[in-house]
């Protein structure tokens, strides 16, 4: 395993990776039950369960697939790939903003004694690389894209067979309190309905694409795009 980083970085995606910078311990916790109180461990299953229904989604996906190869775009805290690598995916690449997002990575992946990965910090809009990828996952990754049809044109480069993405779904009472949240903490974040998904998967050239909601209090979408 191996880290390298990218320099350039605009004010937008500084300000997102302030904010993951800040927040690595606490969204890691969301997928390790063993670090939490009691009372964190009650709110997660009420409010956060879609966030471990994509997981879940993701690494099915991987498993029917036969994914031998990943590219995990804002790749977090590593628990994705960690997992990729129990699935037996040979080569992985994770892109993230946060050193302290790859520094958890690095362990996981080290837990697991996976020697095909590579973290890179950088901004996925400035990542450049020959290789290609049977499957790119993003998952948490849209709720910060002002401009989600050319990150999935970018994301359709690098994959060989789909891209396979979460993106928070519009609600009445949920969303502006979210985007309150976010604006205090200077982080922007973005909503999606089934209809945009279609438009931006036809707008950034995908065969197609498969859209589900899934159940829990966010309930996020997760779309598979079909490459070829």
């Amino acid at each position: 395993m191996n880290q390298m980083t990218t320099p350039h970085e605009s004010e937008r995606v500084g300000d997102v990776r302030a904010y993951f910078e800040r927040a690595a311990g606490s969204f890691d916790q969301l997928y390790g039950e063993e670090a939490q109180s009691p009372f964190s461990r009650w709110m997660n299953r009420q409010f956060r369960s879609d966030i471990v229904g994509r997981f879940v989604f993701t690494c099915e996906h991987i498993k029917k697939s036969g994914a031998r190869s990943v590219l995990d775009v804002g790749c977090g805290s590593g628990r994705y790939l960690a997992a990729f690598a129990k699935l037996g995916v040979e080569r992985m690449v994770g892109i993230d903003l946060s050193q302290p997002m790859l520094d958890l990575s690095a362990k996981y992946i080290a837990a697991v004694g996976h020697t095909g990965t590579q973290l890179v910090r950088a901004d996925f809009d400035t990542f450049l690389s020959e290789e290609r990828f049977d499957v790119v996952v993003a998952m948490g990754y849209f709720d910060y894209q002002p401009d989600p049809v050319s990150v999935l044109r970018r994301m359709r480069g690098f994959g060989k067979n789909s891209v396979i993405a979460s993106f928070p779904s519009r609600h009445w009472f949920r969303t502006p309190l979210r985007q309150i949240r976010y604006r205090l903490k200077n982080c922007p974040v973005y909503f999606y309905d089934s209809s945009f998904i279609d438009s931006i998967a036809a707008q950034a050239g995908f065969q197609s694409v498969a859209t589900t909601k899934l159940p829990g209090a966010g309930m996020d979408y997760v779309s598979v795009f079909r490459v070829g």
